[in-house]
């Protein structure tokens, strides 16, 4: 008898401590966001094209400074191009790289494998 009343109490009291806690829940977190910046001070249109989570294709007019997104954050192929002549400085900031590529080639751009984790800066120069 002593064991079942000491097994009821144990029954009890473990109700009563389970309603005195509290369930927390986390917040939900917000969609991480990442963008590309992009500036082309040539007078030639230019072209960004990502592949990778998503593909995106960028065309950045003569003279102008932008930004496009949001992108999925991942590994991108980054391709620049432009079809204007002569040579052209190609430089792309971002996933901790800072790669700058010089086109010697009419029409023809760079391309570089790229982690983006944050916003990238695309610049096409003469």
């Amino acid at each position: 008898m002593k064991t079942k009343m000491f097994v009821l109490l144990l029954c009890f009291s473990s109700f009563f401590f389970s309603q005195s806690m509290t369930i927390e829940k986390h917040a939900v977190a917000r969609p991480f966001t990442i963008g590309v910046n992009y500036y082309n001070t040539t007078s030639y249109t230019c072209t960004i094209e990502l592949s990778g989570p998503t593909t995106h294709t960028i065309t950045v007019a003569p003279g102008t400074t932008g930004s496009y997104g949001p992108i999925t954050p991942g590994q991108y192929t980054v391709g620049i191009y432009t079809t204007g002549p002569g040579t052209y400085n190609y430089h792309l900031d971002g996933g901790s790289n800072s790669p700058t590529f010089i086109n010697n080639d009419n029409g023809h751009g760079a391309l570089y494998s790229i982690n983006a984790q944050t916003n990238l800066t695309v610049s096409i120069t003469n």
